[in-house]
């Protein structure tokens, strides 16, 4: 009988088991729509975004904006309950803030203090929530209800193996990006931004315009993107988009990286109320120091119609409230409130 070869002596394809032989184009197609299509059982879990971006030569900056933290569904489409921390760094200036719910109450916080959400404006917020929701349908609870889909502008998948986000079992795909048709999801995003309305606060704009796209498809250079599923259940665990950026006109380079992940999924969470949170007039306070709006002169019962620089008059604030107060949990008539500021 021959001697059986050790395990060195043989080929490294031998060793692979048939699960992780190279996957052929079809599997990687397959796992792509698992992952992107149909309903997903996504009820808590740590959430966990940042966007940063570097450049240099002519125009030299540094921007990150993070978002953390749990999350955990109600029930029949409730507003969810969630404790988010956000975090702005960028042209020399930084800032920290932050949101909560409970559910039944909600809470804003801004550099290190919470402020608890009037009972009208938190009514408001959960309606919108919950009639969205309502408008919603099953298999609209996937990724694609963002109105993006990656299928539609990855470019080359593949399979690169398993590996961990957080303590869970993934499969990692890796690939290119058409930005064009990237752009194009971006702006089937920003319609479903002004279906639910967002778009009437002018923060939200409608879509990308046609030169706004060629001068975004000129300027990236050597997108990649690579995309985490579940092993067992193919639910998106972490999405990592990296961009090259060459503006030849402004003579500047740099990257810009987007990265969404997902730990914990459909743990049980932990959230509670802050403690000591202050009155939320002193939370519009602080944004008409800020010239964000002429909250604070409204809350603290100045006279006058004047209007600080950016925001509406004290009277608009009034009325706005006033308005929010008598829609009660009629969201139509509540969006149009934010006219009283913006008008």
């Amino acid at each position: 009988m021959l001697p059986r070869p050790s395990a060195d002596a043989l080929p490294s394809a031998l060793l692979t088991s048939s699960s992780s032989l190279a996957p052929s184009s079809s599997d990687v197609d397959e796992l792509l729509e698992q992952t992107f299509t149909g309903s997903k059982e996504i009820k808590s879990g740590e959430l966990d975004l940042t966007i940063e971006l570097k450049t240099s030569g002519a125009e030299s900056e540094e921007v990150s904006v993070a978002l953390t933290g749990p999350f955990q569904s109600g029930d029949d489409g409730k507003l969810p309950e969630f404790d988010l921390d956000a975090s702005f760094a960028g042209a020399g200036q930084s800032m920290e803030g932050g949101a909560t719910s409970t559910g039944d109450k909600g809470y804003l916080s801004l550099q290190g203090t919470d402020y608890v959400l009037s009972d009208q404006v938190f009514r408001q917020f959960r309606a919108g929530f919950e009639e969205a929701q309502k408008q919603g349908t099953e298999e609209d609870q996937s990724f694609a209800s963002l109105g993006m889909d990656p299928r539609k502008w990855l470019t080359d998948p593949k399979i690169d193996g398993d590996a961990k986000v957080g303590d869970d079992d993934t499969t990692k795909i890796s690939g290119g990006i058409d930005v064009g048709k990237l752009l194009d999801d971006v702006n089937n995003a920003l319609g479903k931004a002004s279906s639910l309305g967002l778009g009437s606060t002018g923060q939200v704009p409608e879509k990308l315009t046609e030169e706004q796209k060629r001068r975004v498809i000129a300027a990236v250079k050597d997108p990649r993107v690579e995309i985490y599923t579940g092993k067992d259940d193919q639910i998106l665990r972490r999405l990592a988009v990296n961009l090259g950026v060459e503006e030849k006109q402004s003579a500047t380079s740099g990257t810009v990286v987007f990265d969404l992940s997902i730990i914990d999924l459909n743990e049980d969470q932990e959230i509670s109320a802050p403690d000591d949170a202050k009155p939320f007039d002193e939370l519009l306070g602080q944004f008409g120091g800020l010239g964000l709006g002429g909250a604070a002169t409204g809350s603290s019962g100045g006279g006058g119609d004047s209007a600080p620089s950016g925001g509406g008059s004290s009277d608009d604030l009034e009325k706005f409230s006033k308005c929010i107060t008598e829609a009660g949990e009629d969201v139509d008539k509540a969006r149009k409130c934010s006219d009283l500021l913006t008008g």
